[in-house]
């Protein structure tokens, strides 16, 4: 069987074929387990894009023109706290999970920064909040590593330096953040 296909879709097939190999090569080396995210959505679409028979370019790329693409993403929220301080969360990515949902993202306060993650059950009620302080040094979880090994009196939680500010930090991302981010 001969197919027959334009010079332009050639030229097409061609640059998105050596993207796609560069990342079927890295699939049959590492397992599709092991794909970074972009690619595993790269190969999705290529995937769909082939099937549909849409002409055109295929949108290989995370861009706010394709329909995946979180808008939220570096939304920052900020608040004051009772003593005066700002407070601020900077969204990075969420996790939808079966039972809950995750919101990672940073914290900013007092000129320190808090890495970390606000969780939810599936109504959206605030079930957890967990927030390190973000060091330049991060420790390690490999037992072999000489500079490693994981010290849980290093960590600095937010929840523990908020203080009496605690409810009130609890309470912005329950009534602000979070209708904003499952919305």
């Amino acid at each position: 069987m001969k197919i027959v296909i334009t010079e332009s879709q050639y030229r097409i097939l061609i640059e998105n074929t050596v993207k796609i190999d560069q990342i079927l090569d890295k699939l049959g080396e590492i397992g599709y387990e092991n794909l970074e995210n972009e690619e595993k959505i790269t190969l999705n679409r290529y995937s769909e894009w082939l099937n549909s028979g849409q002409k055109g370019e295929f949108m290989g790329e995370i861009t706010p023109k394709n329909d995946d693409y979180d808008p939220k993403i570096g939304e920052e929220y900020t608040t004051n706290l009772r003593d005066g301080s700002e407070f601020s969360f900077m969204f990075d990515y969420e996790d939808l999970l079966d039972d809950e949902n995750l919101y990672h993202g940073t914290v900013k306060w007092h000129g320190e920064e808090w890495i970390g993650l606000i969780a939810t059950n599936k109504s959206g009620k605030l079930t957890e909040m967990d927030f390190i302080k973000d060091y330049d040094a991060l420790q390690s979880y490999d037992e072999d590593d000489e500079m490693g090994g994981y010290d849980e009196g290093k960590e600095v939680r937010l929840q523990n330096e908020l203080g009496n500010d605690l409810h009130q930090a609890k309470y912005f991302f329950q009534e602000e953040v979070i209708p904003s981010l499952m919305g």
